[in-house]
């Protein structure tokens, strides 16, 4: 959980919560003007060790660590920027985060060019790769599942490709593309900072917030296996209030559904997996309490 202080934007105020015993942690204080992500690596027994906040936009690459008890957090920052070429470097003055996900204690990071940064948050050290295939044009989303990174990408314009998939070897730092038979009876949910993989059988579908529904014209990916365009997404801070709805793309039947009749009005979309493995979805400040009702597990 995090929190502004009041009248002080510098300043958040960050604690775990245990969502059955209700158990709070609490963390230092972040004094960090930028928005970041938020990971966590927990022992067997599910008791968080260490905490990091990898900085959206940043000079250099950036994480802020802390351990429960800490009483400030550590910074750790990357030694140079993501490698561009001299004219992008000297038009683009920070480095932009695009997403982050955690498997054991690697933070893996995707940057606006498609460097991947991978910060040990136990060692403290950073290694870098190159994502293949990337396009500035495309929206890209790491998901962590059963020790593993995959990297999902889709075109964000109204025209394009479909859904693309590719695993991250994490000792050799390559990338493979998952084939047809890997994306059976798997349902992929996307949101930034918080994509989650299902397995669903009979299956083959991807799941993603948006304001509208982009398209209904379908492609094929280069394995052979049917896709579909990506959502319109929005930008501004998390506080900004948005028309939003969730959308069902089958890549079997190449078709699109809204999952939930109307839209909403919402400031914050974030997907929730309990314990059970079904997925319900959390919007903060709705605009009707009668909404409540509806929002059913989706899977």
């Amino acid at each position: 959980m995090v929190r502004h202080r009041p009248f002080d934007f510098r300043e958040q105020i960050v604690f775990l919560v245990h969502p059955s015993t209700g158990r709070r942690i609490d963390l230092p204080v972040l004094r960090s003007p930028d928005q970041g992500y938020f990971v966590f690596y927990v022992d067997p027994r599910g008791t968080p060790l260490v905490v990091a906040c990898v900085q959206i936009m940043s000079v250099v690459p950036t994480v802020h660590v802390a351990c429960p008890g800490d009483v400030y957090w550590c910074v750790h920052k990357h030694g140079s920027k993501p490698h561009l070429s001299k004219a992008m470097s000297r038009s683009i003055d920070n480095t932009l985060i695009m997403d982050v996900a955690l498997i054991g204690t690697l933070a893996v990071c995707a940057e606006f060019f498609g460097q991947i940064l991978i910060f040990n948050i136990a060692e403290m050290t950073w290694r870098t790769a190159s994502c293949p295939e990337w396009s500035i044009k495309d929206a890209h989303y790491l998901v962590a599942s059963n020790g593993e990174v995959v990297m999902v990408s889709c075109l964000r314009a109204a025209t394009g490709s479909a859904f693309k998939f590719f695993r991250l070897d994490m000792e050799a730092l390559e990338w493979s593309p998952l084939d047809g038979q890997e994306l059976d009876d798997t349902s992929w949910f996307l949101c930034k900072g918080q994509s989650i993989r299902v397995k669903e059988e009979g299956k083959r579908k991807v799941y993603t917030f948006g304001p509208r529904r982009c398209n209904d014209s379908v492609t094929e990916s280069s394995d052979g296996t049917n896709g579909t365009i990506c959502f319109t997404g929005t930008s501004g801070p998390p506080t900004l209030k948005t028309i939003t709805n969730i959308y069902a793309y089958d890549l079997v039947a190449g078709t699109v559904e809204a999952v939930i009749p109307t839209s909403i009005v919402t400031e914050v979309r974030r997907w929730v997996q309990p314990m059970h493995k079904r997925y319900i979805i959390q919007y903060e400040r709705k605009k009707s309490r009668n909404f409540t009702s509806g929002m059913k597990e989706l899977v």
